[in-house]
């Protein structure tokens, strides 16, 4: 028996030294190679190569893009046209006109003008002085078009496109960054279950050992022998359950690491890079994720979903004006000051030309009508908005709660953990002053191993939940943008 003390002392004083191994989630330095990677390192990673996050950066993109061509309408416009006809040697007509429209984000446009017509048979009203007249003209509506029209509304449309895009690409990012947070919490808590587990069958491999020495000398019934054994069998089976767990978490966060060897705007030379096989978590960062967390409940004002809708909302406004502006008559007033020559100005005198023009439908069905539908999606839109705010708002509120709950039951799961180890350290005692049996021993190691595994478990609850709430809240990004 004195020997059978002396093999499980050791194994009590292994056991204790490496307690502070088991029961640590930080950033550990190890001897055996091992180099942490903390989500900080992956996340500005993703910034810098993530093909994803490249195509998030597009959306602004596309959004000035699309300002530049509403900006398109209100360029100047200038066309020519020359006709002319010879027969028999007669010069029947000769026509030039030469003609320089102008556009600004109001209801006025002008235009600049040279026609420079002759000929024998040229109509008289289109005929010009010699060397050509000039003109200096103004068109105004007075009805349709005078609020709005079509090319001042898309100028308005673009720049809610533009902050549409901004709020897009943050939307992108923040999906990106809350799968990389999940998936990179799953590969901790299945690391440090797994790394539990070694260290318990590393355990359970020594005490096998010993118990077999001691069985071949006499000293020990073969029950205990086969208990131990049942043991490590069944510490082997979980040890290699969590090892595959834990490498396919790993494998799978590769799909996020890229390395981008070009240094030019839509360079496609992006390469996936993958984790060394030396690579672990580490929580290190975790507590500050939490500190993100506000005092109390509330939803984001800044949350990409409902700042979508908004946008949505102003971009139908913008639309059901211009259809609104559509159920009026056509009015239109215009003026040209003409002359000889742009050099000299005489003020308003009779050399002009000036024309009212008119034109409605008796109906207006089809205008109405298209206000009408706009209406009809303006409103439904504000209801899905309201609809939108008010399921967010519940669902933030839960996973409030919930994180408050998580954390309260990983308290409780801790100290059950301090317990448990606690009872397994006074059975080791008890079995070493030969009170106690290798099968209690093995229970209390068993219940102890449990104990922990659920902890991290617990755990990766905790941490996902936040991720989740931030997530809903528009907030996941700001680990890294406010870091």
């Amino acid at each position: 028996m004195k020997f059978q003390r002396l093999i499980f002392f050791t194994v009590f004083i292994a056991l204790s030294l490496s307690q502070q191994i088991f029961a640590q989630t930080g950033n550990v330095k190890d001897t055996t190679g091992l180099a942490t990677y903390t989500i900080k390192d992956l996340l500005e990673q993703v910034q810098r190569n993530h093909p994803l996050i490249q195509a998030a950066n597009l959306q602004t993109d596309f959004g000035d893009a699309n300002k530049l061509k509403a900006k398109g309408s209100l360029d100047p416009y200038l066309s020519f046209d020359s006709r002319q006809k010879t027969f028999d040697g007669k010069n029947y007509y000769s026509q030039q006109f030469f003609e320089l429209d102008l556009f600004s984000a109001s209801p006025l446009s002008a235009n600049i003008g040279i026609e420079n017509t002759s000929g024998i048979y040229n109509n008289n009203e289109s005929s010009t002085p010699v060397g050509g007249l000039g003109y200096i003209g103004l068109q105004l509506p007075l009805l349709k078009n005078l609020i709005t029209d079509q090319r001042r509304t898309q100028l308005k449309q673009a720049a809610v496109i533009q902050d549409q895009s901004v709020i897009q690409k943050r939307k992108i990012i923040q999906e990106i960054h809350s799968d990389i947070w999940n998936s990179y919490i799953q590969w901790y808590v299945f690391h440090e279950q797994t790394k539990s587990l070694k260290l318990a069958l590393d355990l359970s491999n020594e005490r096998q050992f010993a118990q077999r020495k001691l069985y071949f000398s006499g000293g020990c019934s073969g029950f205990d022998t086969l208990e131990i054994a049942v043991q490590r069998q069944l510490f082997e089976a979980k040890y290699n359950e969590n090892e595959i767990l834990t490498l396919k978490t790993k494998i799978m966060l590769n799909a996020h690491l890229w390395s981008n060897v070009g240094n030019k705007q839509y360079d496609l030379s992006f390469k996936p890079i993958s984790f060394k096989w030396n690579i672990v978590p580490t929580n290190q960062f975790f507590s500050e994720l939490e500190g993100l967390l506000p005092a109390i409940d509330s939803l984001n004002a800044n949350q990409p979903d409902l700042e979508l809708y908004a946008k949505k909302i102003d971009l139908l406004k913008l639309d059901l004006k211009l259809k609104q502006n559509y159920v009026l008559p056509k009015l239109d007033l215009k003026y040209q000051y003409l002359n000889t020559a742009f050099n000299e100005f005489n003020g308003i005198n009779e050399n002009q030309r000036f024309g009212v023009s008119f034109a409605t439908p008796i109906y207006f069905r089809s205008s109405r009508a298209e206000v009408k539908e706009f209406k009809l999606k303006l409103f439904e839109t504000q209801l899905s908005l309201i609809y939108k705010k008010r399921e967010l708002e519940l669902k933030s509120s839960a996973l409030f709660n919930q994180i408050i709950y998580y954390r309260n039951i990983y308290n409780m799961l801790n100290q059950v953990e301090n317990g448990y180890f606690q009872l397994y350290q006074m059975e080791i005692q008890k079995f070493n002053n030969g009170d106690g049996t290798i099968f209690i021993l093995n229970s209390r190691e068993t219940r102890y191993l449990e104990s922990k595994i659920k902890t991290l478990e617990q755990y990766g609850k905790l941490m996902t939940s936040i991720v989740e709430f931030l997530t809903v809240n528009g907030r996941i990004d700001s680990f890294v943008t406010s870091r």
